[in-house]
């Protein structure tokens, strides 16, 4: 960036500057194309490290770390498969970042912005994802236009909706959970609520890795999780989801989904937990 192009974009900020008392700004831009234009303006903006955070008003959400004018991670999505920095490849991550910053940029307005600072230092080998890669392929995914009023006569609308398909009546939440968690768990074990007899475990929970859990270590387990539901038995149903994370550092995370019939735990990097966040609410509908 030339020094013209760094006085120009300080005389922007300083002519748009206002005081408020929330830490969130509005993204300008009446249609998706500004939106999402916007967004990689932002993203371009940004040279020191930080987690930028898009809600659009339907409480859809886009969590990246963004660091020298590139994305490092992305945290969190509401629409879309998180991409995984460290096991896809350069042209997957972009593919996918690009449609995750379309779909937030498509979703109903206003969208808001929160600038904070990252959960962890990045390390000295997060080049990230540039912007011309972003905007490369984010030019190839077509956004919609200004929504139009159709008129649709009554011939048109079919007697009778489809009866909706029904789930098999064995199916487990927990266990789906568990084949999920196969992207993003470095340990992982399901767990039969009633018998506490693991089911299946893979990764550093397998058999005889170093966090098999023993049959004292499933005793306490269970009465934690007793004493969760005596506190919370009132207000929460199942299907649950309880994420544990290190107080600071980067220590592993443990995502723990309960169905009633089984538990499924998953252990986890703390930078992850998007991916965690994103399975759940494909499995459970985003309920808490």
């Amino acid at each position: 960036m030339v020094d013209t192009q760094i006085l120009d974009m300080l005389a922007e900020i300083g002519r748009s500057v206002s005081a408020r008392v929330s830490p969130a700004v509005h993204v300008q831009g009446e249609t998706a194309e500004l939106r999402r234009s916007a967004i990689l303006k932002t993203i371009r903006g940004t040279v020191l490290p930080r987690r930028l955070e898009f809600t659009a008003a339907n409480g859809d959400l886009l969590a990246l770390e963004v660091g020298s004018s590139r994305v490092t991670d992305v945290i969190e999505g509401s629409q879309g498969e998180l991409p995984d920095f460290e096991t896809d490849s350069r042209e997957e991550i972009t593919e996918r970042l690009a449609s995750l910053i379309s779909a937030i940029s498509s979703a109903p307005a206003p969208l808001e912005l929160v600038s904070l600072r990252p959960d962890t230092d990045p390390d000295a080998d997060d080049v990230g994802i540039t912007m011309s890669e972003i905007e490369k392929a984010c030019a190839a995914i077509e956004l919609p236009g200004d929504p139009r009023v159709a008129v649709v006569s009554d011939d048109s609308v079919p007697e009778s909706a489809p009866e909706p398909v029904a789930e098999p009546q064995d199916r487990s939440l927990a266990r789906d959970f568990f084949q999920g968690s196969e992207r993003f768990a470095t340990g992982r074990v399901l767990i039969d609520s009633s018998s506490l007899e693991p089911v299946e475990s893979d990764g550093l929970c397998s058999a005889g890795a170093p966090l098999c859990p023993s049959a004292d270590a499933l005793a306490q387990f269970a009465r934690d999780l007793a004493g969760w539901d005596a506190d919370s038995a009132s207000t929460l149903t199942h299907p649950q989801l309880i994420v544990l994370r290190p107080s600071g550092g980067k220590a592993a995370g443990l995502a723990i989904f309960r169905d009633g019939s089984l538990t499924s735990a998953a252990v986890h990097e703390t930078r992850k937990l998007g991916a965690v966040v994103s399975l759940w609410k494909t499995l459970a509908g985003g309920s808490t």
